[in-house]
């Protein structure tokens, strides 16, 4: 398709950054001794290679537990792989709830590890940064552009470098806090105001 008939609209993320009082949450949530994976698990979304790289870590398996958002409880496979990979189930943990839970989450991890392999955009990268919490992610596709300068970046197909750039950055709490700067400052690229008024100012041209 001709770059001239292509128009890139961002989205932006719906989470606001507020004190509040939480009904949801644990211990779990509530210490930072732990690595957010957020949304779906199969494919492309690369969940297994975080997971070589997090068990072939034993700083990291010492130091940090997993805990993921969303998707589906874990399956009969993915109990099989943790068991193969000789992880404790007590330290990956499997977590679905609201947006008071997720809130919670964002801020208390360590920081978001986003390994997909593929994403159209990645919301999840803009809701951590809107909540102070690093980013740590693939360097493929949309990431990059949505992320920029404000992420750490690794190759997702090369689970040594996961580990590698995770653990390399996990235990800076002074590159963590650049990371969080960064992404307070990236984030204001973004909204739903400007989201919807390039989409208005593209149906316009149009019709025009």
């Amino acid at each position: 398709v001709q770059k001239k008939k292509i128009k890139v609209i961002y989205l932006a993320s719906d989470i606001i950054d507020q004190d509040k009082l939480f009904s949801a949450g644990n211990v779990e949530t509530k210490s930072n001794n732990f690595l957010l994976f957020v949304g779906k698990r199969s494919g492309y979304k690369n969940f297994q290679n975080f997971l070589k790289a997090f068990a072939d870590s034993f700083k990291l398996r010492k130091n940090f537990k997993i805990i993921c958002f969303g998707g589906e409880q874990f399956s009969k496979s993915e109990k099989e792989t943790f068991k193969n990979l000789r992880l404790s189930q007590k330290n990956i943990i499997q977590m679905s709830g609201n947006d008071d839970l997720i809130y919670q989450l964002y801020k208390n991890a360590r920081a978001l590890i986003y390994p997909s392999l593929y994403e159209g955009f990645g919301l999840p990268i803009l809701e951590a940064m809107s909540l102070n919490c690093p980013v740590i992610c693939s360097n493929t596709s949309s990431l990059p552009e949505v992320a920029g300068d404000a992420a750490s970046y690794f190759n997702p197909y090369n689970f040594k470098e996961i580990q590698e750039v995770i653990e390399k950055n996990i235990y800076s709490d002074d590159y963590l806090d650049k990371l969080k700067n960064l992404g307070k400052e990236r984030v204001k690229l973004f909204s739903w105001k400007k989201c919807g008024q390039e989409t208005l100012n593209c149906y316009s041209q149009l019709i025009s």
